[in-house]
């Protein structure tokens, strides 16, 4: 009876898990600064505090990162960075959030690309890591949050998708992944 009870919630919570999943995006954002066991748990307390996260997981390995299921109409991934910022830093440096881009044309339209993040410098900062094969990381700079302004604020990954994806002259009509561990 027991076991039977268990594997009912276990399918219940993968069920209600999948139903979410539909509903809100997951996305991976790599963390820096993440030392220890203390530093996990403060990082994935302050993103699951924030409104409009469902669900945050955040692993250490190799390279720290956080699986972060979220309503994209109530909170961006700029204001999921900026709660990983502003998790109290056990070791007295701050914990900083990236997002890994793959953009396969990259090499061919890098002045384009540039020039995107270029409007946007105030808030990310697009940094090459290989160009060939189009690699990239966006950095996250401190968001100042408008106490007045409800739903998402800063950059997000709806805008980029935006102007990467829609034809020209309006967009740059190019394709992009964005990096993700786990299941």
């Amino acid at each position: 009876m027991k076991h039977t009870l268990r594997l009912l919630v276990f399918l219940g919570s993968i069920t209600s898990g999948l139903h979410a999943a539909e509903r809100q995006p997951t996305v991976t954002f790599y963390v820096s600064g993440v030392e220890c066991g203390s530093c996990v748990y403060v990082v994935q307390q302050s993103i699951s505090e924030t409104k409009g996260v469902a669900d945050a997981t955040v692993v250490q390995v190799i390279d720290t990162y956080a699986n972060v299921v979220f309503d994209p109409k109530r909170v961006s991934e700029h204001q999921v960075a900026q709660a990983v910022r502003e998790a109290l830093p056990i070791h007295g440096k701050p914990y900083l959030a990236t997002l890994k881009l793959h953009v396969p044309d990259y090499a061919k339209h890098a002045a384009k690309v540039d020039s995107l993040f270029a409007r946007w410098k105030d808030w990310v900062e697009l940094e090459t890591v290989d160009k060939a094969k189009g690699e990239l990381l966006i950095h996250f700079h401190e968001l100042k949050n408008d106490p007045k302004k409800t739903g998402p604020q800063g950059w997000s990954l709806a805008q980029f998708a935006t102007a990467m994806k829609s034809p020209a002259p309006n967009g740059l009509g190019l394709d992009f992944t964005v990096e993700a561990e786990g299941p």
